[in-house]
Parts: structure tokens; C-alpha cells; sequence
């Protein structure tokens, strides 16, 4: 799954998520989750995320309904997560995934050459501390 495509990337492949990126609130907030999330804030998952972005608008469809309509069409993917702050997301979420038609190939190609670009957004960090010797951002032990 492109990482940043992934429905489940904290809320940031939304229209919402992505005005919320500067001041996160909720889990995305540095007093709960926000320390082991800050992967979905790293410029490349930030850059990928405005590709996909602009993916949606050239073909006229909102952000979300591109991440969901292009989960459903991986064949191995049996399970697709999503969260929801109230009814019409939920109502959005169920009429992007019953819909029938298959993403065309031509959207699929697009979205597949953003992944290409960069594999891993959400591990990728740019602002890499030269004191962080043998830890990631959040402490995490990096062989």
C-alpha cells in the first residue's frame, strides 16, 4: 500500500487532515499519539500526499474516495480500516466502497508512479538529528 495513500495514515489523506497537518489535534497532537505519528507530518509523506492529491482533482473525485476506491482494488487486500468523526463520513466512506467500477487503469498507473518515487514516505525524516545516534525521532532503537 502506498503508504500515504493508506487510508489509515492518520487521517491525513482527507481534505480535513491535510488542512489539519500544522496544528494536529486529537491522536495527532503531541500530548497523546503524536510523538509515534509524526511519520504521517515528514516532508515525504507530505509530498506524496499532494500528488495523490492532485491525482483526485484531475480526475474530479474527493481525496478519500481515490485512498478507498484504490484499497478495494488490490486483490490481496481483504480488510480496509477507516475512521470516521461523525455520520457523513461514515455515509461517504460506505458509498465510495460499494461503489462498483473499478478505478481505471490510467489512475491506477498514476498513483503507482507516485509510490514509485518514494516506497516509504511515512519512514522517511528529513529533520534527522545529528545527536540521535542509534534512535529514531521517538526514541525507537535503529540497528
Amino acid at each position: 500500500v502506498p503508504a500515504a495513500l493508506d487510508d489509515t495514515a492518520g487521517n491525513k489523506v482527507t481534505e480535513r487532515g491535510m488542512e489539519n497537518m500544522r496544528s494536529p489535534r486529537g491522536r495527532m497532537d503531541t500530548r497523546g499519539w503524536g510523538g509515534t505519528l509524526y511519520r504521517y507530518r515528514s516532508d515525504a509523506a507530505q509530498k506524496a500526499i499532494a500528488e495523490y492529491a492532485k491525482i483526485a482533482e484531475k480526475y474530479k473525485m474527493p481525496l478519500t474516495e481515490l485512498s478507498l476506491r484504490w484499497c478495494k482494488s488490490r486483490s490481496l487486500v481483504t480488510t480496509t480500516l477507516v475512521g470516521h468523526s461523525n455520520l457523513k463520513q461514515l455515509d461517504q466512506s460506505i458509498h465510495y466502497m460499494t461503489n462498483t467500477k473499478d478505478l481505471p487503469e490510467d489512475i491506477l498507473w498514476e498513483i503507482d508512479r507516485v509510490h514509485m518515487k518514494n516506497r516509504l514516505p511515512i519512514f522517511s525524516n528529513s529533520e534527522v538529528g545529528r545527536d540521535w545516534f542509534g534512535s529514531g525521532a521517538i526514541g525507537e532503537m535503529i540497528p
